[in-house]
């Protein structure tokens, strides 16, 4: 009877204790575990195997009330495993009782399992239906993962696990997202509230890539970063500008060497009207670009326009019902003179005529006279531009010169010749061969001079005799050998070129002009020996560009062709008054032609130019200017006396060869010194 009384009481006291402490959960049993009948009773129902996983009904300070199966009976507390909680170090999987995966945990989950202390594999997790977990995915804490800012490559998924599927949203391209360290297959966590989601690696980058090219579209403040706080700069309105990416409500854009943003809100995909800044004038021709910066028009010279901002070195215009581009150099606010100043020029002879238009047939408005200083503004075929009052009129260029005409050298001024061979003559005409020769570098004494072509001067012996101007200069010449050129190519200045005293020298006396034609007439040194004013000087060679005539090509062996090339021969010698013979030094313009027609077979007397024009020597006259051919021979009237005066042979339907001016040369028959002094035309 007391012994059932005192199990009555046992009972009731853990019937108290239960009460305070009562509960429903599972538990493993830790080691091979008897099931006990009662808690003071050592009988055992059956041993529990350890693992075995029990339901604890109640629990008392030393055991707990647990089920097992259709069993149920007590068991010490120390029998019973106690649930740890882990957190998920690596991306893992709840695994059901075959192994087979039943739910996904990213990095960072926490979940309570049961760790048996034998270092299973498996650890199982707790809960009432079995599900287990990898040991190795688990630790009492997580490291904290540092963020990386990526840059999405392309459109792609966002995954719930770090595999193909289930996809949970997408990233767009250029997106700036943060990644918190990468799984073992390939993916970047990305946090989604307290978990994570999954992007493959191999669509991100590590730098921003391009994603859109749009334009601006007003005038937008440039920000350090995306957080707007801080304006490093400003965009222009217009400008097209390529976007890498957007955070928010900005764009990210790469300009001065790095990255930078702008508000999205002010761009766009088409490009806004530019916006009017103002007017300009051109200030000369100025080339008109497109877009692309090729050129497809010109403004010309004075034009005003409509401005509308500017690119670089451009200045945007509107023209044509376009936007188009010209250099702002060439643009101005104020309204240029209707042509640019190119240079004063002083006038090489007397009553040089002055007309109103480029054509000697216009009005003669004035005339200019030798030495005058006068302002030039650009050229129109032979003529120059200058300016009377406000108007603007034509001067032959021939006429004018960029340097100041030399007087006349005094008597007793010594000369030196700068060719061996230089002729002199018995009298100041050279109708018969030369009386002698003198050596280059000879010193001669000056006695009187003879218009612009002859000096009478004093050898070293003593004897006075006559020589021509081209072939003597006030400087003893240097002993430098000369070196043949060819007098057939075309020999020109393509800059305002300096002549010098003698080759090597460095000061210059003087210039000629751009696009001068030159007739060398041999190299010294590092300088071609020319003549410009009367004189031999010299040019450097590197200043001088040569061609191909093809006026001095020959075409063939007919008589005239014989003629030209015995005329071309002589490019560049002096005129020679009354000269018919190279032996002279130079021929005058009908000694040329006699020369030049019995050098090719035409046999005849020597005549004037009024002889040759009367005469039956050369046929069928005529006196259309359009009407001449290579071979003729032309005419002019009134050069320096009345009647027929000058003579020459032409080139082609425009270009003659002749002993005019101060030597033989080639002209235009459309120069001023010649047009208007035309008279016709005769053939072989």
């Amino acid at each position: 009877m007391y012994k059932r009384l005192f199990s009555l009481l046992v009972l009731f006291s853990f019937l108290l204790v239960v009460s305070v402490s009562a509960e429903a959960t599972t538990r493993l049993i830790k080691a091979d575990t008897p099931l006990l009948v009662s808690m003071e009773d050592s009988d055992s129902l059956t041993v529990l195997p350890k693992g075995t996983a029990v339901n604890i009904l109640e629990r008392s300070d030393t055991h707990a009330h647990v089920s097992a199966g259709e069993q149920t009976g007590y068991v010490l507390n120390e029998a019973l495993v106690e649930p740890v909680m882990k957190t998920v170090i690596a991306e893992t999987d709840l695994l059901d009782e075959a192994g087979s995966a039943v739910e996904f945990l990213s990095y960072g989950s926490t979940v309570s399992v049961y760790d048996l202390g034998d270092q299973a594999t498996l650890l199982r997790v707790v809960g009432e239906t079995p599900r287990f977990i990898k040991r190795t995915a688990l630790a009492d804490t997580a490291p904290v993962l540092d963020g990386e800012t990526r840059y999405v490559k392309a459109k792609t998924n966002v995954y719930a696990t770090p595999r193909i599927g289930p996809v949970v949203s997408n990233v767009q391209l250029g997106q700036t997202i943060t990644v918190f360290g990468q799984t073992k297959n390939g993916y970047y966590r990305i946090r989604s509230g307290d978990t994570y989601q999954y992007v493959a690696m191999s669509a991100t980058l590590s730098r921003p890539i391009k994603t859109a090219e749009r334009y601006i579209t007003k005038d937008t403040p440039l920000y350090a970063d995306a957080s707007g706080n801080t304006i490093v700069g400003t965009v222009k309105r217009g400008q097209r500008i390529s976007m890498y990416g957007e955070v928010g409500n900005r764009s990210r854009v790469f300009t001065g060497g790095q990255f930078r943003f702008i508000q999205t809100n002010h761009t766009s995909t088409t490009k806004p009207a530019p916006l009017k800044t103002g007017q300009r004038y051109i200030t000369k021709n100025a080339p008109l670009y497109n877009e692309s910066f090729k050129q497809v028009g010109t403004l010309k010279r004075g034009s005003f326009v409509n401005i509308y901002g500017t690119h670089g070195k451009y200045t945007r215009v509107y023209t044509g019902g376009q936007y188009r581009f010209v250099t702002t150099s060439l643009t101005s606010t104020t309204k240029p003179p209707l042509y640019d100043a190119t240079g004063k020029r002083y006038v090489k002879f007397d009553e040089v005529e002055v007309y109103q238009t480029a054509s000697t047939s216009s009005k003669q408005v004035a005339e200019f006279n030798r030495g005058r200083l006068i302002e030039t503004y650009g050229t129109s075929g032979h003529y120059t531009r200058v300016k009377i009052g406000t108007k603007y009129y034509f001067v032959a260029s021939s006429y004018l010169s960029l340097n100041k005409p030399l007087p006349k050298p005094k008597v007793g001024t010594v000369f030196y010749t700068q060719l061996s061979g230089t002729p002199y003559f018995s009298s100041d005409i050279a109708y018969t061969r030369p009386a002698g020769q003198l050596a280059r570098g000879a010193k001669l004494v000056g006695i009187r001079s003879i218009d612009a072509d002859f000096w009478q001067v004093r050898l070293a012996s003593g004897k006075k005799v006559y020589v021509l101007n081209p072939y003597i200069a006030t400087t003893k010449p240097k002993a430098i050998e000369k070196s043949a050129v060819s007098v057939k190519a075309h020999y020109y200045t393509f800059k305002q070129t300096p002549f010098y005293a003698n080759p090597y020298d460095s000061k210059p006396i003087g210039y000629l002009d751009t696009n001068r034609r030159v007739y060398p007439r041999s190299l010294h040194g590092d300088s071609y020996l020319i003549q410009d004013s009367w004189r031999p000087v010299y040019v450097k060679k590197q200043d001088i560009r040569v061609k191909q005539d093809p006026l001095l090509t020959s075409r063939g062996n007919s008589q005239t062709e014989r003629m030209i090339a015995a005329a071309a021969k002589h490019l560049g010698t002096p005129y020679t008054w009354g000269s018919q013979s190279p032996l002279n030094g130079g021929f005058d313009c009908s000694g040329l032609i006699h020369y030049a027609t019995n050098q090719a077979g035409k046999i005849g007397g020597r005549t004037n130019v009024s002889g040759y024009w009367q005469s039956n020597h050369f046929k069928n006259r005529r006196t259309n200017i359009s009407t001449g051919k290579r071979g003729d021979i032309i005419f002019f009237h009134g050069t320096y006396r009345n009647g027929p005066s000058h003579i020459g042979i032409m080139l082609d339907k425009e270009t003659f060869i002749h002993a005019g001016g101060e030597m033989l040369q080639i002209n235009s028959i459309h120069d001023p010194q010649w047009r208007p002094h035309f008279l016709g035309y005769k053939s072989l």
